[in-house]
This record gives structure tokens, sequence and C-alpha cells, in this order.
């Protein structure tokens, strides 16, 4: 400042003499002096002031001056500006906080609200009923109109079949590629018999990339199914055969010699196979079966279930060398050393079930099985109408080469299931 400049006072004026034009321009000047009518600012205050805030806070009530001492001008216009600023940006920070709110009320209420009216839509059509008017209008002798309404056909009863009164102990009916259609005594354990030879099968197809390699049977292979009365194909100690002929000879006509070869051909020995059969046997979720031999010859340890054989039997025919062969009813070899004119070998299922009357069902192959503790059991497949079945039954009474409790026992499961499908 340019000095200490006061303004003059006099003892008869009470009121600060209006600011020159110089002074209003360049707002309020104090002085550091203490004069009469003056005001004085520090410096520090001065600077407190020139730093705050535009939209400060005002004190309710200005502080108290001395008794005597005028209040020095302030410009109006000043204040007025910082206030009205204050009141703008209040106002802009509202109207901001409404938009937001109301944007994001906006983004969660209208997705709701198109929910249900969708939902609405779907579950009130436009031309239904109300409820009130139609009880209304049924009191007084009228009809509710219903042809607008959506009509509920029943869904059809799920496929099932009888399988009580056979003579096998145990029972089960597959849908290829569905689920149960009928089943007594599934899960108790049961000796497979020959049905386990469809395993031992199906590890050779899948093992063998050429099934037209050269496998001799050794002469040690012999005596123990001898001993056994195991059935037979044929082929004899030192013979050369195929792989291909042993499948056939495994299936057909039940060959032990066929699987004891088998065997020995990939593993080594029949126990060593037998753990190949376990292994594939619980990824295939047979959990209630364990192999011993490649055979089915009677084993306390070698027991199974109709439907882990019936899952083995479906997993199976998904193998096209095992289907070809498991739907086969006769195969002759090619001239081997011991038989020059080959070996022709017949499907033992096509022969018990050739007079059988399946109803409208046609049979597709099947496998045999028969031991004294297993009774006649039977694994079959059979078709109608483009679909496919699987039969498994075990537990019949009778002697392999006598009875044909088993054979009925497939015949009469099929009539039921042909008579259930025409319904």
């Amino acid at each position: 400042m340019a000095g200490n400049k006061s303004f003059p006072t006099s003892q008869n004026r009470t009121t600060p003499p209006s600011p020159s034009a110089r002074q209003r321009a360049a707002g309020p000047r104090h002085s550091s002096g203490q004069g009469k009518g003056t005001r004085s600012v520090p410096a520090s205050a001065q600077a407190k002031r020139s730093v705050s805030p535009q939209c400060a806070v005002k004190p309710a009530h200005p502080p108290a001056l001395p008794s005597g001492a005028a209040r020095s001008p302030r410009p109006g216009n000043v204040s007025t500006g910082h206030s009205t600023r204050c009141r703008s940006e209040q106002r802009r920070r509202a109207v901001g906080s409404f938009l937001v709110t109301f944007l994001i009320t906006m983004a969660v209420v209208l997705p709701c609200a198109l929910g249900v009216g969708f939902y609405w839509r779907a579950t009130h059509p436009a031309d239904s009923t109300d409820p009130a008017s139609a009880a209304q209008s049924l009191g007084a002798g009228g009809s509710a109109d219903t042809s607008s309404e959506p009509e509920n056909s029943p869904e059809p009863a799920a496929l099932t079949v009888d399988l009580s009164g056979l003579n096998s102990r145990e029972g089960i009916l597959l849908e290829r590629g569905g689920g149960t259609l009928g089943e007594v005594n599934a899960d108790e354990t049961i000796y497979p018999a020959s049905l386990t030879k469809m395993m031992t099968v199906l590890l050779a197809a899948e093992a063998f990339d050429n099934l037209d390699a050269p496998v001799t049977l050794g002469d040690d292979l012999f005596g123990p199914l001898w001993a056994a009365n195991a059935s037979m194909a044929g082929f004899e100690p030192g013979e050369t055969v195929t792989v291909r002929d042993l499948l056939y000879g495994a299936l057909l006509p039940s060959g032990a010699e066929c699987c004891a070869a088998i065997a020995v051909e990939l593993d080594g020995s029949e126990e060593a196979f037998a753990l190949r059969m376990n292994r594939r046997a619980q990824e295939l979720g047979m959990e209630n079966t364990h192999f011993v031999n490649a055979t089915g010859l009677q084993d306390a340890q070698h027991v199974s279930t109709v439907g882990d054989l019936a899952l083995l039997l479906d997993a199976a025919l998904d193998s096209p060398t095992f289907r070809e062969v498991f739907t086969a009813q006769r195969y002759s070899t090619q001239p081997t050393n011991l038989h020059p004119d080959g070996i022709t070998v017949s499907s033992s299922v096509f022969s018990l079930m050739q007079d059988a009357d399946l109803g409208g069902m046609t049979l597709l192959g099947g496998k045999t099985g028969f031991t004294d503790e297993a009774g006649l059991c039977l694994a079959t497949l059979a078709g109608a109408d483009g679909e496919e079945y699987i039969l498994v039954t075990a537990g019949a009474p009778g002697q392999s080469h006598t009875d044909t409790a088993h054979v009925q026992d497939a015949a009469a499961v099929y009539r039921r299931l042909s008579r259930a499908l025409e319904d």
C-alpha cells in the first residue's frame, strides 16, 4: 500500500463517509492502524480471505464490533456474486444427482417390468377368459369358451414290460440307447458261465489290429478244458488259425479253446488276461462283476449280474467287429494246417430259437451260457421298427443239451414287448 491512510472522523458523525469512486473500484482498503470508525484487518486474515472457497459457509451472525466502531464498507456485488455462484453450483449438483439416481432406477426397474410383462403375457393369453367372468357366465347357464385354451395332452406312458413269471431267476430288458424296460433281480449276484465270453471277444476286437494275424493254439491249453468238460469249437492242439477264426469260434459255438488262446496271445496267461477283463469291466461301470478266467468255467470268485452283463453287451455292440461276430449265424474258417477244408461253426442261439415265436420281434444275435451252478443263461439282441433291444436272463433250470427254459423265457418276453410296442 502507499502508506497508512485513514478516513477523517468527527465526533458528530456516526456513519462513515461514502467511499470514493476509486475506493469502490479498488475495493475496501483497511488501515493497519487503529482509527476511530475504521476496522483494520491483519495480514493473515487477508491471506485467508484470498484463498477461501467461493462457497464458504458464512456465520449466522457477524462478529460484534467494539463500541463506537463503524463497520468498514464491503462491496455488495462481490458477496452477491459468491452467493449466486454457490446456489448455481448447488442446483447443478442436485440436478446431476437426480439424473444419476433416475437413470440407475430405470436401469433396474425397466428390465423387471418388461420381464413381468412377458411372463404375464406367456401365462395369460390375451383372449383368455377372466376366471370371475367365466364363473358368472357358467352360473348364469352359459358355457365358457375354451377353444382358445391350449390343449394339454397327457404325455405317453413310459414303455414297460413285465418280466414276472419267467423260468429264469434273474432277467433284464433294455432298449439300446434308451433305458431299462423291465427287470427281475437284475442286481443279484450270479455265475455268468459262458456269457463271460462276450467280454473276451470284445477285448480281442479292441486289441488286435489285424484280424487275419495267425495264432497257434498250444498243447497246454486243452488239458484243463477237457477236464472241465468245457464246450469247444473244434480246433486241435498245435493248429494255426487267424484271430478272426478265434472270435467266431468263441461266440458262435462257445469254444473255450478259442478264449484261452486269445488270453495267452494278448497277455501271456489267462490270469493276466483276467486283470485286463476286470479293468475293462470297471471302465464300463460293471460294479458287481469280477472275472477270474476268460471262459466262464465255474469259480466261486467269478461273478456278475444280469444288469452288468446287459451293460457289457450294449457297449460291445458299438464295436463293428464284435457286432459282426455276435449277429452271425454261421462262419467257415480258411484252411488250416490241421483242417485243410477249414471248419464251419454255427450260432447255438439261432439254432435254439429258429422256431421260437417272438411276436413282431426279429432275433438279431445272441450268446448262450451254462454251468450246473449258473443254470441256463441267455443274452440276445432283437429288433423291431428300427429299434434294438437287449435281453439277458440267468438261472433257468435244466441242462444245456436237453432243456430250453431260457429260450422259452426269451420268446415270452419278446412277445410281451411286441404287444407293448403295438399299444
